[in-house]
């Protein structure tokens, strides 16, 4: 079964990178282009088809990927799912401000890339986090 990825950025371009570079049997990659459109996903995906990991991108014009990410955490947190524990979904935060991603870790973030960012980071980060 394909491990499912919801990917968050405003940047059509860093969609379609991620989506090509994933495209294959073992993930499933949703795509969207806000903040708000990714807690939603997220919100509709619970006892569903749930989301491995997410991928946020900080620095979006509606909801930025630090109200995101606490907005996640939050609803986690109400469902008794304890951050760090293995049973939190792993999020990757995407920057390309290296002064951002230290209130990302405050957060709740599991780990970080700065843009511009190569494939093999981007899949050992990945598969590092969710054992493809």
């Amino acid at each position: 079964m394909p491990k499912r990825i919801l990917v968050i950025d405003d940047e059509t371009i860093n969609q379609k990178l991620i989506k090509n570079l994933l495209k294959g049997d073992q993930f499933e990659v949703v795509t969207v282009d806000n903040g708000t459109k990714g807690v939603k996903a997220y919100f509709d995906s619970i006892g569903k088809s749930p989301f491995d990991l997410i991928l946020l991108d900080i620095v979006m014009p509606d909801m930025s990927g630090i109200e995101v990410l606490k907005k996640i955490r939050e609803e986690e947190k109400s469902r008794g799912i304890k951050y760090g524990y293995g049973s939190s979904i792993p999020i990757i935060m995407l920057t390309a401000s290296k002064e951002s991603w230290m209130d990302a870790f405050d957060g709740g973030c599991d780990d970080y890339l700065l843009k511009p960012f190569k494939n093999e980071q981007i899949l050992n980060k990945i598969k590092e986090k969710i054992n493809v």
